[in-house]
């Protein structure tokens, strides 16, 4: 190849035949689909690359082998620093340009700096790879560091700051902890810096970083997607092959010192609402020969598992913990393993403590079952499995391992997991999880919990349902990566749609098959041959179920659901528990005030017990008193935390004067409701809403059609319905909103200020207008990088660093339109004017016919992104039907976003931002005068 030193081949394989793990490393030879190849060019840079051609996209991440850990007390933060000016523009690429062009031509981006590796990437159509080519070869060796621009980035990554690592209670534990626990390691300092040092480094300290990291010889590139691996290699040599080496890095040598006494901390907090505790042992990483042991152990002590000892321990057995969980961090250096429980606001800490204490004394005295190992054994091979079927899974898996370990200790560690023994465990237990080496944090509510500044908020809640996406993992436009994304405009002018170059997307509705079950279940199915799973996701359409809302006993659909979890009627919570962990495979039932579901996932050689088991979940739940008592616990005391701290008082004062009286805003369970809820309740809820007869099932996975059919049939196909199913409700419309109120929660507490508007609900929202409310919502907030408002508060002015805002609505056809935002206490004034003046300059003047086309053609190139993977195809395919919407609807949306009108756009705006009709509320450390400057300011 071109300028290509040499090539090697990496085998991705399983034990399962799926491409996951590293297998070996040889000689390359002809490309094969679904491994991954080695090349190295003249000037240094490592390039991976997998050809993968499911769907006419590529993942591009290019990495730079330089973080927090190359840093030092003075200069912290400067990785991340030198990240923020990478977007601030080159010679050819002006501010704001970047952004742009992704976003027009349908890609999505973000870039992350980490203790170990700083990252770029880019998701983009197969057609459009070369864009991300040119903006990373052209800055690595050109970004222009701008002093104004370098000045005004700070103040948005101070933000930033206040944001992550101040105002939320889980980044101060985090900052604690470290500081406390590190002593001469600079994981002792956060990512993103101490605030004085990054308010004085100076542009100049981080051009240099730059000059001095940023080079070929100092990253490498994964691609994976639909490509031809000669063909991108010949682009990958066009624009990085001639880049020059640069100067080799300076060395980095730390090492942390051995811990010889125990420390603690003990922090009060308002956001702290229940004791919570947390453990830190320092511990290898993971290419150390303990490495694998410890992975194992820290499964089997501490997984996020009904079957983890310090679950059962806690929260089943004592009964003193809501959740207990911890483990080994994935990291190039030495680390720390976490174990965390949130202590029952009843409990004792230091009873939980001396708890955590004797279950790890127990696995340093006695030797693990075999069947613990086993089982934990099983559960890493299923998530090897099928954690990654999606190019965007398998990038960045693939640039973390080689960042800190190299590319095949993938297939090494997987190997070291299999050769853990009993003993092996019960060594590491004793070597690292010892008094004299942890780090203790004591997270207590503070005494007597001041009362909150500003209006009483009322009773209830509107929570997101927690299963609408569960059937299926939802992909969508800023949930892809699981990173923040960002989309906007292109730079040029055009006022005319040329869809040649848009890769469209294939059609859904021939790759689903309707099938009716023995008993009239309505059934859909796709097949998935990219992993040998299997997942069946069902849905009750029961309308609003008032049992659930104000006057009945809200909170009840959820304990219903957790009792069912916990057995079947011919299987206790133990024995199902340890099924499912050593299989292993999951089946889980969930609701809302409007729906029930179900979901399963397993291997396709377990898919028969999973349906069977599942089954039997739905129909037979075993409804034992103890169960119930249990679950009702754990409830109460979710209850007890529910609007405690000042943020979430402040957003339900505003949900709940718009939505008041409505079924939104009472669902939410009480301590009185859930006390009153009887065992007979619960089983004459089950026997009305689960009703064969309400029940819609998709299955996608590793089986033909017809074999999904008939394992849907053997089992849910006999279910008979016991009674006719019950009328559905309708949600009720929501109350009309009248006046303006602006309202301020004070706590000094945090160091941000957070602000939530929200306008007048709305009834009858059809779905014709969903994709209008989109381009709508890109053009005006959608990026704090590159939307009208976030070009005005974060590019010009420095003053937030991201923005949330949506039209907010659960299905129903009722919703309201609501933005979210932070920023420094001193500059909330400014930002809630910003994005009125934006809203009223919208309403006053449109969009122009070059907004429009930009708009359009960003959602017409995400579309492929929406069906990446079968598994997308089902989610998109439980979407509709929840929706009752036909199985084409998808294939429809690119004609339906080519027919939206600039006059669609503006009928959209004036309907949902109602200027004269709103609830806006702030928290954090200001001063209540503020709500009458900004109701007059909004007044004028």
């Amino acid at each position: 190849m071109e300028k290509v030193m040499k090539t090697k081949r990496t085998t991705l394989i399983s034990a399962l035949a799926l491409v996951i793990l590293l297998a070996s490393i040889v000689w390359a030879g002809q490309y094969q689909e679904g491994k991954v190849y080695r090349h190295e060019l003249r000037n240094g840079l490592v390039v991976f690359t997998m050809e993968r051609h499911i769907a006419p996209l590529i993942y591009h991440q290019l990495t730079y082998r330089v973080g927090s850990r190359n840093e030092h007390l003075g200069i912290t933060g400067i990785s991340h620093i030198v990240e923020h000016m990478m977007f601030k523009g080159t010679a050819r690429y002006d501010k704001g340009k970047i952004a742009k062009i992704i976003s027009e031509n349908s890609g999505v981006f973000n870039a992350f700096t980490m203790n170990d590796m700083t990252s770029y990437f880019e998701y983009l159509p197969a057609n459009k790879i070369e864009i991300a080519f040119d903006i990373e070869s052209d800055r690595m060796q050109n970004c222009r560091f701008d002093t104004a621009e370098f000045r005004s980035e700070v103040n948005v990554i101070l933000q930033e700051r206040r944001m992550r690592s101040e105002s939320a209670v889980s980044g101060v534990m985090h900052e604690y902890m470290n500081s406390v626990a590190y002593q001469s390691h600079p994981n002792r300092d956060p990512i993103i810096g101490w605030p004085t040092d990054i308010k004085h480094i100076t542009r100049d300290q981080a051009y240099q970083w730059y000059r001095w990291y940023y080079t070929p010889n100092n990253a490498f590139l994964v691609l994976v997607g639909d490509f031809d691996t000669d063909q991108i290699m010949k682009l990958v040599n066009r624009y990085y092959g001639q880049i020059p080496r640069g100067p080799e890095p300076p060395p980095v040598y730390i090492e942390e010192q051995p811990q010889k006494a125990k420390k603690s901390i003990t922090l009060y907090h308002d956001d702290i609402t229940a004791p919570i505790l947390q453990m830190a042992f320092h511990v290898p990483n993971l290419k150390h020969p303990d490495g694998a042991p410890l992975r194992v152990a820290g499964m089997i002590l501490a997984a996020r598992s009904r079957t983890a000892r310090l679950y059962k321990r806690l929260v089943e057995e004592a009964q003193i913990a809501t959740m207990a969980a911890g483990g080994m961090p994935t990291a190039k250096d030495e680390g720390l393993f976490h174990i965390t429980v949130a202590v029952k606001s009843d409990s004792n800490i230091y009873q939980v403590e001396r708890i955590v204490w004797d279950e790890i004394k127990r696995m340093q005295d006695t030797l693990v079952t075999p069947y613990e190992l086993q089982r934990v054994k099983n559960r890493f091979e299923f998530s090897q499995v099928t954690d990654y079927t999606k190019n965007a899974d398998i990038g960045p898996r693939l640039s973390m391992y080689e960042a800190y370990y190299g590319l095949d200790y993938i297939d090494e560690f997987s190997k070291r997991v299999a050769a853990v023994t009993r003993e092996d465990v019960q060594r590491v237990m004793q070597k690292y999880f010892n008094e004299d080496q942890a780090t203790v944090l004591y997270g207590l509510p503070k005494a007597g919990a001041k009362p909150k500044k500003g209006a009483e908020a009322e009773t209830g809640e509107a929570e997101d349902e927690k299963l609408d996406h569960c059937p299926f993992r939802e992909v969508d436009e800023e949930s892809i990566f699981n990173y923040t994304t960002s989309f906007d405009l292109p730079a040029v002018s055009v006022t005319t749609i040329d869809t040649g170059s848009v890769l469209r997307a294939k059609p859904i509705a021939p790759m689903v098959k309707a099938h009716k079950l023995s008993n009239g279940i309505r059934l859909y199915t796709i097949e998935n041959h990219l992993a040998p799973a299997i997942f069946i996701g069902g849905i009750f359409e029961t309308g609003l179920i008032p049992e659930t809302i104000g006057g009945g006993k809200p909170g009840i659909v959820s304990v219903l659901c957790d009792v069912m979890n916990r057995g079947t009627k011919d299987m206790t919570y133990d024995e199902l528990s340890e099924r499912m962990g050593y299989v292993p495979y999951s089946f889980t039932v969930d609701g809302s005030y409007k729906r029930l579901y179900f979901q399963g996932y397993s291997l396709t050689k377990d898919a028969d017990e999973m349906v069977r088991t599942g089954y039997k979940i739905v129909t037979e739940p075993g409804f034992r008193q103890a169960d119930i008592d249990k679950v009702l616990t754990l409830h109460i005391e979710k209850a007890r935390q529910w609007k405690k701290t000042t943020r979430e008082i402040a957003f339900y004062y505003m949900f709940e004067k718009i939505f008041r009286g409505h079924p939104y805003s009472t669902f939410m369970a009480t301590e009185s409701s859930l006390t009153a809820i009887k065992r007979s309740d619960l089983i004459s809820l089950h026997q009305k809403y689960f009703n064969p007869r309400l029940l819609t099932i998709v299955m996608v996975g590793d089986m033909s059609h017809g074999d999904m059919r008939k394992l849907a049939d053997k089992y849910f196909g006999k279910w008979k319905a016991n009674a006719a199913p019950p009328e559905t409700k309708p949600v009720p419309p929501a109350p009309e909103l009248y006046g303006k109120d602006v309202r301020v929660f004070t706590d000094s507490d945090y160091t941000e200020a957070t602000i939530n508007i929200g306008f007048a609900p709305f009834n009858d929202i059809p779905d014709s207008i969903e994709e209008a409310v989109d381009i709508l919502n890109y053009i005006l907030a959608s990026s704090a990088l590159t939307s009208r408002v976030g070009i005005e508060l974060r590019e010009k002015r420095g003053m937030i660093y991201g923005i949330r805002s949506e039209l907010w609505e659960k299905g129903d056809q009722v919703g309201y339109w609501k933005f979210n935002t932070k920023t420094a206490p001193g500059n909330v004034d400014s930002v809630v004017a910003g994005i009125f003046r934006e809203i009223k300059k919208l309403l006053e003047y449109g969009v122009a016919d070059s907004e429009l086309v930009r708009a359009k053609l960003h959602f017409l190139g995400l579309l492929p992104f929406y069906i990446e993977t079968p598994d997308d195809v089902a989610s998109r395919t439980f979407d509709m039907l929840r929706d009752k919407k036909p199985l084409d609807f998808f294939d429809k949306r690119a004609d339906r976003i080519l027919a939206v009108t600039k006059d669609d756009i503006l009928s959209v705006a004036r309907k949902f931002f109602t200027i004269d009709r709103f609830v806006i509320v702030i928290d954090g450390p200001v001063d209540q005068s503020i709500s009458s400057r900004i109701l007059k300011m909004l007044s004028d």
